[in-house]
């Protein structure tokens, strides 16, 4: 069941940051002359997920991982 509930939460949380990028986008061609309060509060809103999604999703933002990207040092093998 928690793992039910998990992927639940992961996918809302996909939807949610797609749909904000996608009322970003529209945003900022011009698009969205009128926006309405879902509009406003998915812009609103992204800078929080694209920080959920930098700091706990993205391998990038991990604290740590920037020694996984790094070569061997020379003379020590695994």
């Amino acid at each position: 069941m928690k793992r039910i509930a998990l992927i639940a939460a992961a996918f809302g949380y996909m939807v949610l940051l797609i749909e904000a990028i996608r009322a970003a986008v529209a945003w900022w061609k011009g698009e969205l002359t009128q926006p309405d309060w879902t509009d406003i509060a998915l812009l609103a809103a992204l800078p929080v997920l694209v920080w959920i999604w930098w700091r706990y999703i993205s391998p990038f933002g991990r604290p740590g991982c920037q020694k996984c990207a790094l070569p061997p040092e020379p003379g020590k093998h695994p």
